[in-house]
């Protein structure tokens, strides 16, 4: 069997509130792609595409990487090679990536080989990895730093009503006093016995950081996510060493080798390398590896049908992330999807990673949306670039 296609299907946008960050805005509207592996026995795998989408630039771009970059590394492959493929696509393409969009866009095809893969062999990608548990405990995650207070306080209760022991809530507000509000109303709205991590998405200096660890830290934070710019591996390790917060990273870092020097200096306690960004199953599988002989937990960002399996596979999986709002669009935009239930979430049993689109929803859900709709927008003014 030789794959012989390879192709990342136009958008199809719906309209969904994903809120904002300290650095981001996000736009009004969701875009849904996939990218498509197809062999010569008629057998394809997919992935939905969605981190790789950022309006209409982000589509192409994304277009010519897979289908002019990357597309002739994997033609004519054996798609169980999975670990050929991928040093074929890494090293193929070493001198213009190594991170960022073309490492991506590596993943996803990667992704989508491995759900070809378990199409061809008939196993879930969650038994293929090892199977470690069958079920693993998710957190309710929120892109709410738009919330107003009201807002903020009901989609972390929602979460805890709906039987989750951990949620996780934006910070990075203009006034960061305002934050330190915030996360003290959380924590009195779930309790004690509620974990409650807090991310900045980068948005902080050294110096904010250090200062706002300190205050936050009599409200009994699990982790504290991405505090400072995801280069500043000194300014990070010396953070880790200022606080008693667990530090959490990934989700801006790539491949193994980013992964292990994080590690190496002490940067995080908590592995949060994201499985499309990092590489794909291929390098996060390894990520972990590196993670478990260091003692370290991993819990990666993303959508839950792809974190879950893998999350579910190896002995130091720790969570699943969770966010309602983009489950319950992909609860209609997908058959059967994979829902969190007391907190907790099981990996899907269906060939792959068992998704499959529901093409009737989609149809009806479409939206045709305008460039501002579209426009993913980068705050600027107040602390950015992050000195202060």
């Amino acid at each position: 069997m030789r794959i012989v296609d390879m192709r990342l299907s136009d958008p199809v946008y719906i309209n969904v509130r994903l809120g904002s960050d300290a650095t981001v805005d996000n736009p009004t509207v969701r875009a849904l792609a996939f990218l498509q592996v197809s062999t010569d026995e008629g057998i394809t795998g997919i992935v939905p595409a969605g981190d790789l989408q950022a309006g209409p630039n982000g589509v192409a771009l994304n277009k010519v990487l897979i289908e002019d970059l990357l597309k002739p590394y994997v033609i004519g492959e054996d798609p169980l090679n999975t670990e050929r493929i991928w040093d074929k696509m890494y090293w193929g393409s070493v001198r213009s990536g190594r991170r960022g969009a073309v490492v991506t866009a590596i993943g996803a095809i990667d992704i989508a080989i491995w759900d070809l893969k378990g199409k061809i062999l008939n196993q879930s990608v969650h038994k293929l990895l090892g199977g470690h548990r069958d079920t693993v405990a998710a957190y309710g995650s929120g892109i709410n730093l738009n919330y107003t207070r009201e807002e903020l306080v009901k989609q972390m209760a929602d979460y805890v009503e709906s039987g989750f022991k951990m949620v996780k809530m934006k910070i990075g507000r203009r006034d960061p006093n305002d934050d330190l509000e915030r996360i003290k109303l959380v924590r009195e709205t779930i309790g004690p016995n509620v974990d409650l991590a807090v991310d900045v998405n980068c948005a902080w200096s050294i110096t904010t950081a250090i200062r706002m660890t300190k205050k936050m830290e009599q409200y009994d934070i699990y982790w504290l996510e991405e505090p400072i710019p995801p280069d500043e591996i000194d300014n990070l390790a010396r953070l880790a060493d200022e606080t008693s917060i667990p530090i959490a990273l990934g989700e801006s870092h790539y491949t193994k080798w980013e992964f292990k020097e994080l590690m190496k200096r002490g940067t995080m306690e908590i592995v949060q390398a994201d499985v499309v960004k990092c590489g794909g199953v291929t390098e996060w599988v390894k990520i972990a590896a590196i993670a478990d002989a260091y003692g370290l937990p991993v819990c990666p960002h993303g959508s839950s049908y792809i974190t879950t399996p893998v999350v579910a596979a190896v002995p130091n999986g720790l969570f699943s992330e969770y966010v309602h709002v983009s489950h319950d669009t992909m609860g209609q935009v997908f058959i059967d999807p994979i829902k969190a239930k007391n907190g907790e979430i099981s990996p899907s049993n269906k060939p792959g990673f068992g998704v499959e689109f529901n093409e009737e929803a989609i149809e009806r859900l479409k939206v045709n949306p305008s460039p501002k709709e579209l426009k993913r927008s980068l705050k600027k003014g107040w602390r950015w670039p992050p000195y202060l």
